[in-house]
């Protein structure tokens, strides 16, 4: 199992986001965690990813516990966090942006994938190679920054709101190019606000409701629900 969240709790001071999350990827699966906002899914992210200053509960990438290690070491063991927005160092170029991460895939002992990968992948980016991320459109920076982590070989990644700020056709593309990268061997776990992206593309999903994992099953079954049909 690539990742395993037991009994997940975390806190904001004394205000607790989260209670007792408990969810799985399997290698190779994309799964998606639907939600409103304010329901704690970027929480449980940050969690997973080392970043939440207090937690409590399980967390397991590869069967190797994560809880006691900083967000560096859970990055080097094998997690990329794409961030709302698709954060990027603005001044690099769109080269720079994917040289970087095939250097993080070889701190994690791993080649990186070669150029020619990305671009099948990531057709509009070879046409880029030489803009600044800064310049880039919403669309592309999120692009670029889901090329980045892809290349730098990653066990899990985890992708916070990726339509957020983009165009439905841009999205479309995005989200098809995410489901693509299963049959790449990319493991992805998506926080989504809009389930209706994550059809087709996620196998199933978790519907988190005020910190609380209220169902489970596939996406087409949480969108039946009259609470997960709500968010459509």
């Amino acid at each position: 199992m690539a990742l395993q969240v037991s009994k997940l709790s975390a806190w904001y001071g004394q205000a607790r986001a989260l209670w007792d999350v408990s969810l799985e990827v399997a290698d190779g699966e994309i799964v998606g965690v639907l939600g409103r906002n304010g329901a704690g899914k970027t929480t449980l992210l940050r969690s997973i990813a080392g970043l939440q200053p207090r937690i409590d509960g399980d967390v397991t990438l590869n069967d190797a516990p994560l809880a006691a290690l900083r967000a560096n070491d859970i990055a080097l063991r094998g997690l990329a966090l794409l961030r709302e927005g698709g954060k990027l160092p603005a001044s690099l170029t769109v080269s720079q942006n994917l040289a970087l991460g095939r250097r993080l895939a070889r701190m994690r002992g791993k080649a990186g994938r070669e150029p020619a990968e990305v671009w099948h992948w990531f057709p509009m980016l070879e046409a880029l190679q030489e803009r600044r991320a800064g310049l880039l459109s919403g669309g592309q920076r999120q692009a670029l920054a889901l090329a980045v982590a892809f290349v730098s070989e990653p066990t899990l990644m985890l992708l916070d709101e990726p339509s957020a700020g983009l165009s439905p056709p841009v999205a479309q593309d995005l989200f098809a190019t995410i489901g693509q990268l299963a049959s790449a061997g990319a493991t992805v776990l998506i926080v989504e606000q809009h389930p209706a992206w994550l059809l087709g593309v996620a196998r199933r999903g978790y519907l988190l409701e005020i910190g609380k994992v209220t169902a489970q099953g596939t996406i087409e079954e949480l969108l039946r629900r009259p609470d997960g049909n709500d968010m459509m």
